[in-house]
């Protein structure tokens, strides 16, 4: 069997990264995931400026920066009042079902693990 660029430990960790998931809500919206980079988390204490030094705001908002779409509609967080217009639209039930969504695919980031993956 042939070895080929996409069977390199560091190609399998750029394609999971790349993968989507997608989570019905209890609406019945469909909402795409993917895990941001660490850059987005930077980002997202940026935009939310003074509010990203309370701990329990950032743990409720934090999975919300893995949502790509709601029903085919793109979203992008670069502003305050777009981090709270999603808040606004996700609702309880899409906050929850994003989530539920993050721990379940997602879990916590181990970036101890992905280095050891690379070094093989």
């Amino acid at each position: 069997m042939k070895a080929t660029l996409n069977d390199t430990p560091a190609a399998q960790l750029v394609a999971k990264a790349s993968e989507t998931t997608e989570v019905t809500d209890a609406r019945g919206r469909v909402i795409t995931l993917k895990k941001p980079g660490v850059l987005a988390q930077y980002r997202l204490v940026e935009i939310l400026g003074d509010t990203a030094k309370n701990e329990v705001y950032m743990g409720m908002v934090l999975p919300l920066i893995f949502v790509t779409a709601i029903d085919g509609d793109l979203v992008t967080l670069s502003r305050k009042s777009e981090v709270e217009a999603l808040i606004q639209r996700l609702d309880e039930h899409g906050i929850l079902a994003v989530a539920d969504a993050v721990t379940k695919n997602y879990g916590k980031p181990d970036a101890e693990a992905d280095k050891a993956t690379l070094k093989n």
